[in-house]
């Protein structure tokens, strides 16, 4: 674990660094003008949220794992909480669209609304993370044998170019070469989050090169108490 955390804090960390303190000695040093220190102040900012996030992820990720998190269990609507979910990246990025194809007569699920919401947009920002203009989104949901599948598909996610390891703990990124480390822990996030609610994460790989990835959530038993519908996320 503690080989894996330093891998990812190595690689997930180095270009952020790289330029806060690129930008921060030449401002140190006085070598930039009032003009360009107020242009390089964004990257500066940048890089700190980045290093902020990542360190925020790992947190969040120890906590699911070792269970110390408390879940809400109540009934879930994910086709209410996926059409909030894109909702809300769509307003902060409306390219590309996204293409929703949401059963609304699905039984519910029992589980956290927040969680969930947190893992259906770790999906979506995974699968838009290398989008363009011209790439295709979808998310889907549906009853497959008593579960609830929702589905993210994009043609940014190129089949060949990542396996299991994306739902991965820290120990499986010190194994893998740099090229691929910039996933960050989001999808890994997501797995947890979906097996702490009794269901399971997988990737679905498709012949036009596009891949989807998929969560499964058990159908509510009756009488498991009040429906939650959208639920934001932040």
């Amino acid at each position: 674990m503690i080989a894996g955390f330093a891998s990812m804090v190595s690689h997930e960390t180095r270009s952020a660094l790289v330029g806060i303190q690129g930008w921060s000695e030449l401002i140190r040093d006085g070598g930039l003008s009032d003009e360009e220190i107020r242009s390089c102040a964004p990257d500066i900012f940048e890089g700190a949220l980045r290093i902020e996030k990542m360190i925020g992820q790992m947190l969040d990720l120890n906590h699911l794992e070792t269970r110390q998190v408390a879940l809400r269990k109540r009934r879930v609507d994910l086709t209410a909480i996926a059409t909030g979910v894109v909702a809300q990246h769509l307003t902060r990025q409306p390219v590309p669209p996204i293409t929703l194809q949401l059963d609304p007569a699905i039984p519910t699920v029992v589980g956290d609304p927040d969680r969930l919401a947190q893992a259906i947009d770790n999906f979506v920002s995974f699968a838009r993370r290398k989008a363009t203009a011209a790439s295709r989104v979808t998310v889907t949901t549906e009853v497959l044998n008593r579960r609830i599948r929702l589905g993210v598909r994009s043609d940014a996610m190129h089949a060949q170019t990542f396996d299991d390891w994306l739902f991965g703990r820290y120990e499986r990124y010190e194994k893998r070469p740099s090229s691929i480390m910039g996933a960050g822990l989001g999808l890994a996030i997501a797995r947890v989050i979906v097996e702490l609610h009794d269901g399971r994460v997988s990737i679905e790989r498709y012949p036009d090169d596009s891949a989807e990835l998929n969560l499964f959530i058990p159908i509510a038993q009756a009488g498991s108490g009040e429906v939650a519908k959208a639920s934001p996320v932040a």
